[in-house]
């Protein structure tokens, strides 16, 4: 019964992958046949979408373990424990995925990647923005539940998590409709420099037109959000100003404490990139291993065949110059025994002459594959410094979370309200440094289509201009 489960599952999923990719074949016909500004090749666009769904069956997976360790915990402190964890992979996450799109916008705007790799990386990433916010969706969903019959002592860690998650939510929001424009950018840039109809050419200037403008709405909208905030930030900290004795100490111990632990934070974060980078070094060298190995095979081969000729040669010789000395053999056969004996040598040294090329080569392939061991156990260890140290780090946060767990929940029977505010105002310092850092980004988007525009609007100049006035000089008979 198991068997046929599984030959099932696997037959439904291999249809579901074929008519995902019959539906990419046809996108992509139907794209080219409507002459968009650029197409993806059409195995590229395959390849992109198999990522996309292994990506998207990788995550449905995490969420769905995620779901099981929060019913299984032991209690909700435990819970809420666990959802602060969630909280700090999403913030890692998107971390790391506005880092990759800076790279992107950066690597476009000086041409080091064709806007069809852009277009593919930009879909990626939309991927993972989708499957991030629906992440933060039910994170969302379970701290609601727990909320419904949480003990007082633990509702203070449950406001700040709802709060986290809100932010969360609203960023992955953001990004999600900025990833969309981005994705745009990359669409409709197309081979400028072989153009050359003029009405396709000024297709292309309006939708780059239509493109800017829609992000300067976005820009626009993104600088009164940011003046918001800060009018927001601003009351918050006046506010701060006026507390008791007791709350005064209680926040500038707070402050003190989250800023260590944002240090902390940001250490575990490059610690794990540095990690990533040595995992991907480490990943390359073993591929250059593999060929290595299979290069020495094959030159081990070409050795092993080349001494198997020598040697059937070398027989061959000194069968031949016994026969040279028998007193059997007429003076025609002596001839012709020379004449193959001199072919022979000339032939066996060329034999010694590619061993010694050969063995050569073996030897410089051993050496490669001894520094590309070295190398590897270098990074390995590596590597495993740098996982010590996350999980150092990662104890240190823990403990400095949970003084300032007990710092607020001190303070806050002391004074709730205040607790509050600063909980409030730590989430809108964070919200701004995102927003101006989007804000940013659109101006880099902005430029890059302005440069683009640039050329269009040159290309129409130089050549559909030049095209209009021939029309208009050629003499019309009637």
């Amino acid at each position: 019964m198991n068997a046929v489960r599984s030959l099932l599952f696997r037959a439904t999923a291999s249809i579901a992958v074929l008519i995902l990719i019959a539906n990419t074949v046809f996108v992509s016909v139907a794209a080219q046949q409507e002459g968009e500004p650029s197409s993806i090749l059409l195995g590229l666009e395959i390849s992109a979408t198999l990522k996309e769904i292994i990506m998207q069956h990788k995550e449905a997976i995490s969420s769905h373990i995620m779901e099981i360790k929060l019913m299984t915990s032991r209690n909700d402190e435990s819970r809420l424990q666990l959802i602060d964890q969630y909280h700090q992979q999403l913030r890692q996450r998107i971390e790391l995925m506005n880092r990759d799109r800076d790279q992107l916008l950066s690597m476009l705007r000086n041409g080091s990647i064709s806007p069809q790799e852009f277009t593919l990386e930009m879909r990626r990433l939309r991927i993972e923005s989708h499957s991030l916010k629906l992440l933060s969706d039910r994170i969302g969903y379970r701290l609601g539940e727990l909320g419904k019959h949480l003990s007082q002592n633990l509702s203070l860690a449950a406001e700040e998590l709802v709060e986290a998650n809100q932010y969360f939510s609203e960023q992955m929001r953001e990004i999600h409709e900025q990833i969309k424009e981005e994705l745009n950018i990359g669409i409709y840039r197309g081979d400028l420099r072989n153009l050359t109809d003029c009405n396709r050419i000024r297709e292309v200037s309006n939708v780059l037109n239509k493109l800017i403008s829609r992000l300067e709405v976005f820009k626009e909208r993104l600088s009164n959000r940011i003046q918001e905030l800060k009018q927001n930030i601003s009351m918050i900290n006046e506010s701060l100003q006026l507390p008791s004795p007791l709350s005064s100490q209680c926040l500038e111990l707070l402050n003190n404490l989250t800023a260590r632990l944002n240090r902390i934070e940001d250490e575990i974060f490059n610690l794990n990139m540095s990690r990533a980078e040595s995992l991907k070094k480490l990943n390359q060298l073993d591929q250059e291993l593999n060929k290595h190995i299979a290069k020495k095979e094959q030159m081990q081969k070409r050795i092993d065949e080349l001494e198997t000729q020598y040697q059937r040669m070398n027989n061959e010789r000194k069968e031949l110059e016994n026969n040279l000395n028998s007193d059997k053999n007429g003076e025609r056969e002596r001839q012709r025994i020379r004449e193959r004996l001199q072919e022979l040598f000339r032939e066996m040294e060329r034999i010694n002459e590619e061993r010694r090329e050969c063995n050569e080569l073996m030897n410089e392939i051993r050496n490669r594959i001894e520094n590309n061991l070295k190398a590897i156990e270098e990074l390995k260890n590596a590597t495993q410094r740098f996982m010590e140290q996350i999980r150092m780090r990662i104890r240190e946060r823990e403990r400095l979370l949970e003084i300032i767990r007990e710092i607020k929940e001190k303070c806050g029977r002391e004074d709730r309200t205040i607790i509050k505010k600063y909980i409030t105002l730590s989430f809108l310092e964070k919200k701004l440094e995102f927003l101006e850092k989007e804000y940013q980004r659109i101006e880099t988007k902005i430029e890059i289509l302005s440069n683009w525009l640039n050329e269009v609007n040159e290309k129409i100049s130089k050549n559909c201009q030049q095209s209009i006035r021939e029309k208009s000089e050629t003499p019309s008979y009637s």
